[in-house]
């Protein structure tokens, strides 16, 4: 490692510090959150584009995206932990901010690598692979936050044991049935759905991505039995809810997380002719011919 390296590295640091203070100090000082998220997805554009323009390769984007989710993310969670507390208050605003920290500087080398053709830019595959790990390693402590220490439940009672423990979304609809005819407000119910669904998301995307090449059996495997063995560790443990509702949610999160991965990588397959983080062997030098 040169000194020029070790220069670029303490600025990136130095810049992610005092962005991580600011998205604070807003959070804190200003009653409308959504002034920190977006403050946090104009600066993260910014210092992705100089970060990339200055060293021609990923590397210190994923060095930025890094340090600025972990750095969220513990303070999403010290907040949480201090609750309740006058002084700052827990909301799904800090759950926004952790995950604009990832996906803007994601989002950006992706459509930087997409638009190359030179390549310009060395190493998204190396920073795929890297920011797939910083968000897998939150993903997880999530989960077990979700499912073991504050787990999920719907805003209905759990009901006795019968149909609706095994038939898909009936307990769902005979509560959202009820809600709509005595006028009762479907926000709770939204805000469960949402989060279920959201949650397993990420497990569709990357399993889409790093098994594209697997049987689609063995795929489809992991998809069933993913949900189902988190939902099972729930009724063994006695913590949340095993429930039929709970499984299905997962399987659309999950479908949506493929969709993306492919979406995306279809688009690649379009504009740039190759797989989407997939490494450049070669340079295509009728790009440098006039």
């Amino acid at each position: 490692m040169n000194a020029r390296t070790v220069n670029i590295s303490s600025l990136v640091i130095l810049l992610s510090l005092l962005s991580l203070l600011c998205e604070g100090f807003l959070y804190y000082f200003v009653p409308q959150h959504a002034v920190a998220i977006l403050f946090a997805v104009i600066v993260s554009l910014v210092l992705a584009h100089f970060f990339l323009s200055s060293s021609f390769h990923y590397g210190y984007n994923t060095l930025h995206a890094a340090f600025m989710t972990a750095g969220t993310f513990i303070f999403a969670a010290v907040v949480y932990l201090i609750q309740p507390n006058q002084w700052i208050h827990y909301d799904f605003s800090l759950v926004l901010l952790v995950l604009v920290n990832w996906i803007t500087p994601f989002l950006y080398c992706t459509l930087r690598d997409l638009l190359d053709p030179g390549p310009h830019f060395n190493g998204y595959d190396r920073f795929f692979r890297q920011m797939s790990i910083v968000l897998l390693i939150c993903y997880v402590l999530v989960m077990i936050k979700q499912y073991f220490l504050t787990p999920i439940v719907p805003p209905y009672e759990e009901a006795a044991f019968g149909a609706q423990n095994f038939v898909p979304f009936m307990a769902t609809g005979t509560y959202l049935e009820s809600a709509l005819r005595n006028g009762d407000s479907l926000i709770p119910l939204i805000c469960y759905v949402a989060e279920s669904i959201c949650l397993y998301i990420p497990f569709g995307y990357y399993v889409a991505a790093y098994a594209k090449n697997w049987f689609v059996a063995f795929r489809l495997f992991l998809y069933l039995l993913f949900p189902l063995i988190m939902e099972l560790s729930q009724y063994l443990s006695g913590l949340g809810r095993a429930h039929i509702d709970d499984y299905a949610f997962a399987i659309i999160g999950m479908l949506i997380g493929i969709a993306l991965f492919h979406i995306m990588n279809g688009i690649f397959r379009a504009v740039a002719g190759r797989e989407m983080a997939a490494e450049r062997n070669t340079i295509n030098l009728s790009h440098f011919i006039d």
